[in-house]
């Protein structure tokens, strides 16, 4: 069953990799301790949204749903004389729940980012980066006209997503400035390789057979790129108890003119300790992407994913 599967590969994929992390941070935190010279720190902070619609004998109609939004995040630094290392993993996850229709996923984005460079200035530091973003569990299309389209069953949907299908690791050497107050962070790669992964069968299947494609690996199970890649990451104050922070990102292929493309906001109101109301909205343009495989041809849109909602949040330090 497709619900079954989707919950097992988040509890079976998503929370070990996320412990993975904690570890990992942990251990730097610990090893900092026991070295005089070292600063480190983790944070960690979550935040669930909860949405509830329900009906009962209402005569203008209506369908109950359910709707659960999650947003885990972690960042771990560490500084040891000139050398510094930085690790951010973020994780977004929905589920929603109608009558009669089972659990669907609405959202499930992982992103780890790690930068470790030598400090010429405070500021400025030089070195190496690396970026993962992928999904935790299988994906599907249920919309009918796509569906049919591409000869599957509306009730069963079409898998067009996995982890690490696809899934995007880039790696590369640079430049990096940070400002502190408010935080402002720029990055500039000059030399930067970008693979693409699909290493579900399925999707790889989905991906071959299309006319044009579904995420640019013509089937194959790895496709890479060189290029650079510009990244501004930011967190302002807007005015008392709220807060703007984002990123946006930049990747140019040197083989072609296309530049793939990202951004990220977040707009946050603390309402008090663990409640915060806030909104997410993420902007994505690839070319070698179909954002609509039942129509004829590559549809090259933007993609974009909003979720507004009141948060229950805890954080924490170490």
């Amino acid at each position: 069953m497709r619900v079954d599967e989707t919950i097992y590969q988040f509890i079976s994929r998503g929370i070990p990799a996320l412990r993975f992390v904690i570890i990992l941070a942990c251990a730097a935190s610990v090893h900092a301790q026991e070295n005089s010279d070292d600063t480190a720190r983790v944070d960690v902070k979550s935040a669930f949204q909860f949405s509830q619609t329900a009906f009962s004998n209402w005569a203008a109609g209506g369908q109950s749903s359910l709707a659960v939004n999650g947003d885990l995040q972690l960042h771990a630094h560490q500084r040891r004389g000139n050398f510094g290392s930085e690790v951010v993993a973020h994780w977004l996850v929905g589920f929603f729940k109608t009558e009669d229709v089972p659990v669907r996923k609405i959202n499930d984005h992982l992103n780890i980012a790690s930068v470790s460079g030598y400090h010429v200035t405070p500021s400025t530091s030089v070195g190496v980066m690396a970026d993962l973003t992928t999904q935790v569990a299988p994906s599907y299309i249920f919309d009918q006209g796509s569906v049919l389209a591409l000869g599957g069953d509306p009730e069963e949907g079409i898998k067009t997503g996995n982890l690490l299908s696809p899934g995007h690791l880039e790696l590369g050497v640079g430049v990096r400035y940070v400002k502190a107050k408010p935080f402002i962070g720029i990055v500039a790669m000059p030399v930067m390789v970008k693979q693409t992964y699909i290493l579900d069968e399925d999707v790889r299947r989905l991906d071959k057979n299309l006319p044009s494609g579904l995420y640019g690996n013509d089937g194959k199970t790895v496709r890479s790129e060189l290029g650079g890649t510009l990244k501004l990451t930011f967190r302002v104050p807007l005015v008392e108890n709220v807060t703007a922070d984002g990123q946006a990102k930049l990747f140019a292929n040197y083989a072609d003119q296309d530049v793939d493309s990202s951004a990220l906001l977040n707009l946050t109101g603390k309402i008090n300790e663990h409640l915060s109301a806030s909104v997410h909205t993420t902007l994505l343009y690839d070319n070698d992407v179909d954002t609509d495989p039942g129509k004829p041809g590559r549809q090259q849109r933007v993609q974009i994913r909003e979720v507004l909602g009141v948060n229950l949040v805890y954080a924490f330090s170490l």
